[in-house]
C-alpha cells in the first residue's frame, strides 16, 4: 500500500511497508509531472529500487563482523545477500507503521531491538509545503546500555549528462575494494571529485564520502530546466556520492551524520557518531526545495 501527499506544486508517494521508502517525488509543472528522485515501483519490495529511504541507526558499512562499545563486543552480520558487510542499519529493511496522516504530512513509526546495542524508537515524518519536501528523522534510545547512533537519508536522483552538483567540502575519503575508507585526501588532490563549484559526476564509479560540508547543496539539471536545493538541520557535516558510472541512470547524494565505519575509528564520537543513553533523542531534518 502506498500513501500520496499532494499540493499544487508537488506529489509524494510513500510506501511505509518497504522501509518507509519514498516511491516517487514529482514536481507538478504546466508541461506535466517531472521526477525529482529516480522513480521506484510501488510493487517493489527492495528499498534499493525505490526513490529514497531512511538510514538509521547508522549509515553505510561497518567492518570487522561487529564493533566494541563501552567494553562490550556487538556482532553484526551482513544484512544483504549481495553485501559482505552489514550496511545502512536496519530501519530501511523493516515495515514502518502509519502514526498520523494529514493532507500534507505523513508520520511513520518504528521500534527495533533485534540488533544490540540498538534498541530504539524512530519517527519518520514526510511533509510537503509549497515547493519543498521536508523529511524529519527522530530516534530515541530505549536500551539500558548507551549506544552509538548515526543517521541520514539515501535518495536516488536521475543522472543526466549535464547534471551538476554544488556542495561545499574540504576533502574526500578514498576506499578499498569493500568500499571502506583508507585515506583522506584534501579535495584539491582529487579535482575529478570536486563538487564545490558545479561539479560533474565522473565517468567511472564513485562511492565516496566527503567531509567539511556545511549542510547546503544544489543539484542542477540544465536540460530539464530544474534545480533542487538541499538543506539539513542541524547541518550535516558529510555527504556521500554514489553512482556505478556514466552508463547508470541514477546517482545518490546522501546527507549523513558520520564517517563510514566510524565505529572502528579512534575517538568514534569525533567522527560523527552520537552516543545516546536511555530516553535520549537525536533528530535531523532534510529539506528538498525545487525551482525551475
Amino acid at each position: 500500500m502506498t500513501i500520496t501527499l499532494e499540493n499544487t506544486l508537488l506529489r509524494l508517494e510513500v510506501c511505509p511497508e518497504v522501509g518507509g521508502s519514498v516511491v516517487r517525488f514529482e514536481a507538478l509543472r504546466k508541461d506535466g509531472a517531472v521526477d525529482l528522485f529516480r522513480p521506484g515501483n510501488p510493487e517493489e519490495t527492495d528499498p534499493n529500487r525505490m526513490a529514497l529511504y531512511p538510514l538509521v541507526p547508522w549509515s553505510n558499512r561497518i567492518s570487522g563482523g561487529g564493533f566494541d562499545w563501552q567494553g562490550e563486543h556487538y556482532p553484526l552480520a551482513p544484512n544483504r545477500d549481495d553485501q559482505r558487510l552489514p550496511i545502512h542499519g536496519d530501519g530501511w529493511q523493516q515495515a514502518w507503521t502509519v502514526r498520523q496522516r494529514t493532507a500534507n504530512q505523513l508520520t511513520l513509526a518504528l521500534e527495533s531491538n533485534h540488533q544490540p546495542p540498538f534498541d530504539y524508537r524512530a519517527s519518520l515524518i514526510y511533509r510537503i509545503d509549497g515547493a519543498a519536501l521536508t523529511v524529519e528523522l527522530v530516534v530515541t534510545h530505549l536500551g539500558q546500555t548507551p549506544a552509538p547512533y548515526g543517521m541520514g537519508l539515501h535518495p536516488w536522483f536521475p543522472r543526466t549528462d549535464d547534471v551538476r552538483i554544488d556542495a561545499p567540502c574540504d576533502g574526500v575519503w578514498e576506499v578499498d575494494s569493500e568500499q571502506l575508507p583508507t585515506q583522506w585526501r584534501a579535495i584539491a588532490e582529487r579535482p575529478e571529485w570536486d563538487f564545490r563549484h558545479a561539479g560533474t559526476l565522473p565517468a567511472a564509479q564513485i562511492d565516496n564520502l566527503f567531509t567539511g560540508w556545511n549542510g547546503h547543496a544544489r543539484l542542477r539539471w540544465p536540460s530539464r530546466d530544474l534545480t533542487l536545493y538541499i538543506d539539513t538541520d542541524p547541518a550535516c557535516p558529510r555527504y556521500l556520492v554514489y553512482s556505478p558510472g556514466a552508463g547508470a541512470d541514477f546517482f545518490c547524494f546522501e546527507p549523513i551524520t558520520h564517517d563510514v565505519d566510524a565505529h572502528h575509528r579512534q575517538a568514534p564520537l569525533d567522527h560523527g557518531l552520537i552516543e545516546l543513553g536511555k530516553g535520549q533523542t537525536f533528530r535531523s531534518r532534510y529539506r528538498f526545495q525545487v525551482t525551475a
